[in-house]
């Protein structure tokens, strides 16, 4: 199993047409994505902006009647005071009150008793804010006091002075709880999501839509209602108390002294998808989408194509000769021309190596008619000899002939084993071996020579180059051997004949013979003169091995040692 490093796996993905393309796709739509995220930026804060003024007038409208009545109970609190608590002024207040929008009138004295209402006014006005503004010398005041549970009763108080300018009481007046600062909203707001709060300067809430212990959630969170009275502050966005994002418009109904705050959900106005996400959301899920987009374009019309083309490119190579059509009817043109180019290639290179195969089949029919005849034309040579030695009267002539004779019969069986192998270039060691030793037993059997010839031949391949001389010394060497063989008790010789290959390469060749005490004597070891011992030395050399010979329990041993291997890759 071969396994890759991380980098080299990492650049050999980066290294791919898709990836690269992508790279490049995604680098061209970032300035795309920049704008996104600046437009976005934008969108979303335009969006944010129509919300707050859009909240800001729903607030005003809420409230838009509530402060004209405010402002009319204290325009009427201040004629009171100016007429006096007397017997006109207390009947002054049932005329006001008489089929009006206030809930009660009257006269009080600085320490807040009454001394001329109208029934149902509230009980007391000591310790409230008013009141006590009142009599630290300002113009007018304004008590607020709990009512129901959806409303908030507010009194306008405004100053009794005598003829010295000293504050003797202060004249009551109240819009009925019905008509002033009901926080019932209309429908429509209150589908919305709409709700509105009034509270104090001191950041008390006085009154919530559905009661200030279930509304509380809807106050913003973190930020006291008391900074609120700041009047720079008129329309934000916060998270509420419950944890969502919401929208709040101030509204001043009394200024320093009370307070309405609007507010609804941010995400049920503008772009409520939008507001739920980052600003960089959107605009990075558009670019992947664009580059995603991008991505599949170059797939369906690049790189697929390309890859199908480097499939066929790469089988082609490896040695496939099966091309099959390629169908790029869908691919660029590009793409097309460099596939019919491909094909057209591969036509020919697959028409050219047809005609190499036609030449060279002709070429090995030539090469083998070649070898047939030089083994026939070797064969003839040998019969020719033959004759010659039936007419041949002198033993020196006729062990002569009978030399050149098997030398020239191996030669012929040389090429008769290049004519039937499938391979020119190589012969079977075997095969060359098996038919040098057959003729030359069958020459000793027709000069009535019995031996018994055993062979043990392990198969090899060898080259031309080295199977003349292995052949030519194989024949020296049983001709030899079949000269000196002999036995002590006088049954038939023995001869072996073996081959072997070592796991380096290194081959030998053994010719062993049986021989009587009467051979041992004779000169055959390496210092021997005769033609055969030379030819023997000068076949080694020519294969580059080593030669040796011993006498050793009755049997004497021909070794030849070389390398298969050729020279140059042995060396």
């Amino acid at each position: 199993m071969i396994t890759v490093a991380p980098s080299e796996a990492a650049r050999r993905f980066i290294d791919r047409l898709g990836v690269r393309l992508g790279l490049v796709i995604g680098l061209a739509l970032l300035p795309v994505g920049a704008m996104a995220v600046i437009q976005a930026n934008d969108l979303l804060s335009e969006a944010r902006a129509r919300s707050e003024a859009a909240l800001a007038g729903e607030t005003l409208r809420a409230v838009r009647p509530k402060l004209g009545l405010i402002k009319r109970a204290q325009g009427m609190a201040e004629a009171l005071a100016a007429l006096g608590p007397g017997t006109a002024g207390c009947e002054a207040l049932w005329r006001v009150v008489d089929g009006s929008d206030f809930a009660f009138a009257g006269y009080y004295g600085t320490n807040g008793q009454a001394r001329c209402r109208t029934p149902a006014a509230p009980p007391s006005f000591v310790g409230s804010r008013g009141l006590a503004a009142i009599l630290t010398g300002s113009s007018a005041g304004l008590a607020l006091m709990r009512g129901a549970k959806d409303s908030v009763d507010i009194v306008a108080l405004h100053p009794e002075r005598d003829a010295g300018g000293v504050v003797t009481g202060f004249a009551a007046v109240s819009p009925k709880p019905a008509s002033t600062l009901s926080l019932a909203t209309e429908k429509s707001a209150a589908s919305s999501g709409f709700s509105l709060f009034l509270f104090d300067r001191s950041g008390a809430v006085l009154s919530g839509q559905d009661g200030y212990s279930a509304s509380k959630s809807l106050l913003p969170q973190g930020q006291p209602l008391q900074n609120l009275a700041d009047p720079e502050v008129a329309s934000f966005t916060a998270t509420s108390e419950g944890g969502g994002e919401r929208v709040y418009s101030l509204v001043r109904l009394v200024e320093g002294e009370l307070f309405a705050l609007g507010t609804w959900p941010a995400e049920r106005r503008g772009l409520a998808a939008m507001n739920a996400l980052p600003p960089l959301v959107m605009p990075a899920l558009m670019w992947a989408m664009s580059l995603i987009a991008a991505w599949i374009a170059a797939e369906m019309l690049v790189t697929r194509h390309i890859r199908r083309l480097r499939s066929a490119i790469r089988d082609f190579a490896g040695g496939n000769r099966v091309v099959r059509p390629l169908d790029m009817k869908t691919a660029p043109r590009e793409i097309r021309d460099a596939t019919e180019a491909f094909q057209r290639m591969t036509d020919a290179i697959l028409r050219d190596e047809a005609e190499l195969e036609d030449m060279l089949r002709e070429k090995e029919l030539l090469l083998r008619e070649v070898h047939h005849r030089v083994k026939n034309n070797l064969q003839l040579i040998a019969s020719i000899v033959n004759m010659q030695l039936r007419r041949t009267r002198s033993d020196e002539t006729r062990s002569v002939m009978r030399a050149l004779q098997e030398r020239v019969v191996s030669l012929a069986a040389i090429h008769n084993g290049l004519y039937q192998t499938s391979d020119l270039s190589e012969i079977s060691v075997q095969t060359l071996f098996s038919g040098i030793i057959e003729q030359v037993t069958r020459n000793a059997q027709v000069r009535g020579q019995i031996v018994a010839v055993e062979s043990n031949l392990q198969p090899v391949q060898l080259t031309v180059d080295q199977a003349v001389p292995l052949a030519l010394l194989l024949t020296e060497a049983l001709s030899n051997a079949l000269k000196y063989a002999g036995t002590e008790d006088g049954t038939a010789p023995r001869i072996v004949v073996t081959f072997s290959v070592e796991k380096t390469g290194e081959a030998q060749l053994e010719v062993a013979n049986s021989v009587t005490g009467t051979a041992r004597s004779i000169d055959l070891d390496t210092t021997g003169t005769g033609i055969g011992t030379q030819l023997l030395r000068g076949f080694t050399k020519q294969l580059g091995g080593e030669f040796s010979r011993e006498f050793t329990g009755g049997m004497c041993y021909l070794r030849v040692w070389f390398s298969l291997l050729p020279r140059a890759e042995a060396a």
